[in-house]
């Protein structure tokens, strides 16, 4: 598990992320659907729910885009793009 420690939004009670919620925060920063999470991790889509809710409830933040935003700000989760811009 990591530790996160955000700039500006601490964790809740020393939160620590898990590695699937990790996991599902970093295919929505690809843009993935819960269901398409579902379909590449092999989860139930109320698995997947839960998981991005547990993540946003841990980081504090207000919605799963924020979230995402914050696991990236803590390092916790990287987007690299394997595709170039035209």
């Amino acid at each position: 598990m990591t530790k996160l420690i955000a700039s500006g939004s601490e964790p809740r009670d020393g939160a620590v992320l898990s590695k699937p919620e990790i996991q599902c925060l970093t295919l929505v920063a690809e843009g993935k659907r819960p269901l398409d999470i579902c379909n590449l991790l092999v989860l139930a889509e109320i698995q997947v729910e839960d998981l991005l809710q547990s993540a946003q409830q841990k980081l504090g933040a207000r919605n799963r885009m924020h979230a995402v935003s914050l696991a990236m700000l803590a390092g916790a989760i990287r987007h690299e793009s394997h595709s170039k811009p035209e």
